[in-house]
């Protein structure tokens, strides 16, 4: 069985569901393109181009999209944004993530107030490819970079 992503959602139902409002309704759905996209390109690491389709995601508020821009930004790391921004940007991400809708973002709410903080029992990830990356990085702060592929690097080099 394929995995199916909880925020692929082309009808653009999220927040107050489908809406009946045609602009809006296309907002959405070019918003789903977006998303898409910005998730294809996470995927196969390509993070500029990832960045770039996923902030139209979140232009339109869709959950996913917050929660996976976040997920760019902390593998982007602190040489976009600077050591003092990269971390509370990161916490602003996955806040907005909850605050739109994201079932992963809410749950990890505690983390950001208290890194250290238990979280509650979760059964079921919205995004089992990219939470548990966040979690990580809420967790560690600064201290986690994502992991470089070095023999990339080295056939590269």
């Amino acid at each position: 069985m394929e995995k199916r992503d909880f925020w692929d959602r082309p009808e653009g139902d999220w927040g107050e569901g489908r809406p009946q409002e045609r602009a809006l309704l296309e907002l959405r759905e070019h918003a789903h393109s977006c998303y898409r996209l910005g998730s294809l390109a996470l995927s196969k690491g390509d993070l500029e181009v990832a960045e770039n389709w996923l902030w139209k995601a979140v232009e339109a508020d869709q959950p996913g999209g917050w929660f996976r821009f976040a997920v760019t930004v902390h593998r982007r790391g602190p040489c976009v944004l600077g050591d003092d921004v990269l971390y509370p940007h990161l916490r602003y991400l996955v806040q907005a993530a909850a605050e739109f809708g994201h079932g992963d973002a809410h749950w990890m709410r505690p983390l950001l107030r208290d890194p250290s903080a238990v979280l509650a029992p979760f059964a079921t990830w919205e995004d089992p490819d990219y939470g548990p990356e966040l979690v990580t990085a809420l967790r560690a702060g600064l201290d986690v970079l994502p992991l470089l592929d070095h023999n990339k690097e080295e056939e590269t080099g």
